[in-house]
């Protein structure tokens, strides 16, 4: 039996995803507090940002799949 993806489980991959690059960047920028010869763009902090935006996709995800179960 093929199991069909919604739309809410593309979401909550694709912010699962986000999040989990948004943590990776989370790591890296904090790598000049371990290491203070170390240098990194200040982009890197904006790029650390993703985690809050993975979140959200994960929770408008979460949303979309509760509304469709309580619509069956």
């Amino acid at each position: 039996m093929a199991h069909q993806h919604s739309s809410a489980d593309r979401v909550l991959r694709i912010g699962g995803i986000i999040t989990v690059i948004g943590l990776l960047c989370t790591v890296i920028a904090m790598l000049p507090l371990v290491v203070p010869s170390l240098t990194l763009p200040s982009a890197m902090w904006f790029l650390a940002m993703l985690t809050g935006v993975g979140l959200i996709v994960v929770f408008v995800g979460l949303t979309m799949q509760a509304r469709q179960r309580r619509g069956r």
